[in-house]
């Protein structure tokens, strides 16, 4: 490989960094600005219906002081929405607060989903099973993560933007070192220059 291949790899490895680094980047400041481990998450499922629909991306904060989570109505659908992890299932929950408790130094929350007859079977969930609870979402979006996942070809596509980002690099500059040499050669003939010219015009 040469000189100059070789500093084009590391231009696009460098791209490819900064661009991983900046999801990485963003990811931890999210976990530090809202108090959590799990900053963003999706909707599985149906329980939530018609409050969220499979796929919705969340947006989950903890909040400092867990006494400040509201309990609500199923019916009316009220009180915060709490993201968990089941005490007995060990996936996580999005479902809503319908009441809670202090006891031996912790919270604890009963919950709900809205789509859901009965109250989730596991009783009190204790607040160390607790990620936070949602404080936004965007409908749908999450379908793409989803599938990326389920489908088995999210690695695949990663494997192939980045295959793409390399070999786009070597091979645009080796492009533009050709485009250089030519114009060079037919610096001799002004009419095969002016053709050339015309060409790359027509081309742009």
């Amino acid at each position: 490989m040469t000189t100059s291949k070789k500093k084009n790899v590391i231009k696009a490895i460098i791209v490819i960094g900064v661009i991983v680094g900046g999801f990485i980047g963003t990811y931890f400041i999210m976990c530090l600005l809202w108090n959590t481990d799990t900053p963003v998450t999706v909707v599985e499922g149906t329980s939530m219906t018609p409050t969220l629909s499979e796929g919705d991306l969340i947006f989950v904060q903890k909040p400092k002081n867990l006494g400040d989570i509201q309990n609500g109505s199923h019916t009316l659908k009220t009180g915060d929405i709490l993201i968990f992890y089941a005490p007995t299932q060990g996936f996580l929950v999005i479902h809503r607060v319908i009441d809670k408790k202090f006891e031996s130094g912790k919270w604890w929350f009963i919950t709900q989903g809205d789509a859901n007859p009965y109250l989730d079977s596991w009783g009190y969930v204790s607040e160390d099973y607790v990620k936070g609870i949602m404080i936004g979402h965007i409908p749908w979006i999450g379908n793409i993560g989803l599938f990326l996942r389920n489908s088995g070809i999210g690695i695949f596509l990663i494997i192939i933007i980045i295959a793409y980002l390399l070999i786009s690099t070597i091979f645009e500059s080796k492009s533009s070192k050709n485009t250089k040499k030519s114009d060079k050669d037919n610096e001799e003939n002004p009419i095969i220059l002016s053709i050339w010219k015309i060409m790359r015009q027509i081309i742009k």
